[in-house]
């Protein structure tokens, strides 16, 4: 079966293109125009095997719909990719690594989103492995699945630092009255991976589990 998306943009246009293009090459995809319309669409149980959410969106933003969504406990891990043409400030990237799979900087194409949505479903299937296998094995639910998400927020938070460095590099693009830049993201990282050495060893006598990401130098 194909992974099914949903289109989140409220430009009919590139929200056509998107469902048009990603049939196209072998998805099941469905568009609609904002955020109000895609809780709508989700309260049906329609459920999409991935989001692609734009930002900048009216009168219900990208920001907030993700919000709506990771409040709902039914829709909270539906995998969700955000598309933006917006410049991302270092403490937005920080709020993102919680909640997104992955970030994409428009202009792109359908084409350009496939492996970023295959990506993105590959990990998914990764994470559920990793909690599955710590099941099997005995380990209390709650450790393992924070094992789960620490790994994911690695992943995006990595991601977003590098997208961040090359839009920016040392400059700091917040506000004059907002000093969250480089340092304190980089910070916000190595806490992360800190917590998540520290919960690997703690789980380590579990057989078959290697660390999955590996701390920054």
């Amino acid at each position: 079966m194909p992974p099914h998306v949903l289109i989140v943009d409220d430009e009919p246009a590139l929200n056509e293109l998107f469902v048009i293009g990603l049939n196209k090459y072998g998805f099941k995809t469905e568009g609609v125009l904002g955020g109000q319309e895609c809780l709508d669409l989700l309260s049906t149980h329609y459920r999409p095997d991935i989001i692609l959410l734009d930002m900048m969106m009216e009168p219900m933003d990208g920001w907030e719909t993700l919000n709506r969504l990771k409040r709902i406990e039914e829709l909270k891990n539906i995998p969700v990719i955000m598309q933006t043409g917006k410049n991302l400030t270092y403490r937005e990237a920080e709020q993102f690594s919680y909640c997104i799979e992955d970030y994409i900087m428009k202009p792109v194409t359908p084409k350009r989103c496939i492996d970023h949505i295959t990506s993105a479903l590959e990990k998914v299937k990764s994470i559920e492995e990793i909690i599955n296998h710590g099941l099997r094995a005995g380990l209390p639910e709650e450790k393992i699945r924070k094992f789960a998400r620490l790994y994911r927020t690695i992943e995006v938070a990595r991601k977003l630092l590098i997208i961040l460095e090359e839009r920016y590099g040392n400059h700091n693009p917040a506000e004059e009255n907002d000093t969250y830049g480089p340092d304190e993201y980089s910070e916000f990282l190595r806490r992360l991976e800190r917590e998540y050495d520290e919960l690997q060893k703690e789980i380590g006598t579990m057989s078959g589990l290697k660390p999955l990401v590996k701390s920054s130098p």
